[in-house]
């Protein structure tokens, strides 16, 4: 994946995850929503490693206790 923020949208609704589980998936912590709605904006880079894990995400792979609410 690429780091920019159209292509984390496009992650996030590849994987069918709102902000709170795409945060929640990985494991940013409570109201990091806000930070993946600012990823997608623009408004903030995404980092190195969050995008190395949602390419993680992408492939299947799913922490450990992440339960899919789909």
């Amino acid at each position: 994946m690429k780091r920019t923020k159209e292509d984390f949208a496009i992650a996030r609704g590849l994987l069918g995850m709102s902000a709170p589980e795409m945060a929640r998936a990985l494991r940013m912590g409570k109201g990091s929503d806000r930070t993946i709605r600012r990823y997608e904006s623009g408004e903030c880079p995404v980092p190195g490693p969050t995008s190395v894990a949602v390419e993680a995400l992408l492939t299947g792979f799913r922490p450990e206790g992440f339960e899919e609410i789909n």
